[in-house]
């Protein structure tokens, strides 16, 4: 195996998908191969219960561009693409999906986009083949983004995207420990561009993206990179108390001034539910910064690696540590280390 660097790491996180993985396998390597540069493709095997884990030994064994990172159990995806984010050793990474839904074959109009000097660039899926209930889901994820967070990403965007190695290693290393890649890559300050690329049907077998995974994407997005959710919950609190003061003066008034209306359980009990209500909103926000913070002080690592396939021993362990874990800076290369890397490294 060779221990040069190569040009780009063709990233993949895959779950269950023994259906799927020979022919990302074998469409990628074409494509790679007519692309003309040195390059690998990186798989997180996030914990799958069925073939993928024997399926990619054998296809490792065979190739060895092919690189497997094996959880010990299912830890989602946020940690998978963190993982993918610090073992991958090329200067430029692109992620896909193990679903074939991002086809391979698009790959090159993200690298010809880069070459216009953009540190990420996305791929705009057109004619999106996915279920009504995660289009909807994504659009009211992307406009909370922009509206709520004031985080500017293009319309539609989706993980098929490219993007420099610094970047990738500059938001993996970053400190918090429910990540949202996306929102983070804008942080990061990265010349972001798009393209427009096709997006197929699931290949095979079914989406491990369910509602509640959505869900607590969302909350992630809500409540991971921004504290305006308390803000809201006082302005809200502050109408509602303004309210009850109004109408419980505009009851009085009428009562004393008019002898109009009835002072009885049915206001009272109306109130109390609705005030009842806010509160447990209220607390439910709240708790949801509690717990990130008690998760985050744990500093237990993001995911425990099982196996590593075609690693050399020089790279036994994450290329860049993560700061929940101790490093020993004697036994890492300052070249893997480094947040930035040089114009002439990343060209």
């Amino acid at each position: 195996m060779t221990s040069s660097r190569p040009t780009y790491s063709v990233v993949v996180p895959v779950f269950n998908e023994e259906d799927n993985v020979e022919a990302l396998v074998r469409r990628t390597l074409a494509v790679m191969e007519a692309v003309g540069e040195p390059f690998e493709i990186l798989f997180v095997d996030d914990g799958s219960r069925d073939r993928t884990p024997v399926i990619l030994r054998r296809l490792a064994g065979a190739e060895p561009r092919i690189r497997v990172v094996r959880f010990s159990r299912n830890y989602g995806q946020e940690a998978a693409v963190e993982a993918l984010y610090l073992n991958a050793r090329g200067k430029w990474l692109i992620q896909m999906d193990g679903d074939l839904q991002n086809p391979p074959e698009e790959i090159p109009k993200l690298i010809a986009k880069r070459r216009e000097g953009f540190d990420v660039v996305y791929g705009l899926r057109e004619g999106r083949q996915d279920a009504i209930f995660r289009i909807l889901a994504s659009r009211a994820m992307q406009w909370g983004m922009r509206s709520m967070m004031e985080i500017e990403l293009p319309e539609d965007v989706s993980t098929f995207r490219l993007m420099s190695a610094p970047i990738a290693r500059l938001v993996a290393a970053l400190p918090e420990r429910r990540k949202f890649f996306s929102a983070l890559i804008v942080w990061s300050g990265a010349r972001i561009g798009v393209v427009r690329v096709a997006h197929a049907a699931r290949a095979a077998g079914a989406t491990k993206y369910n509602f509640t995974k959505l869900l607590n994407h969302t909350f992630d997005l809500l409540v991971g990179f921004s504290s305006k959710p308390l803000r809201y919950i006082g302005t809200l609190g502050f109408f509602f108390a303004f309210g009850g003061f109004v109408l419980g003066a505009w009851t009085i008034v009428r009562k004393l001034v008019w002898d109009f209306g009835i002072l009885g359980w049915p206001s009272v009990f109306a109130a109390v539910v609705v005030l009842s209500g806010m509160q447990l909103m209220a607390l439910s926000v709240i708790g949801e910064y509690i717990a990130r913070i008690y998760v985050q002080a744990q500093a237990r690592p993001l995911y425990n690696v099982a196996e590593r396939v075609n690693f050399d021993d020089t790279q036994d362990m994450d290329q860049l540590q993560r700061v929940s874990l101790p490093s020993d800076s004697s036994d890492t290369d300052d070249t893997d280390t480094q947040l930035f890397a040089s114009p002439e490294e990343v060209s």
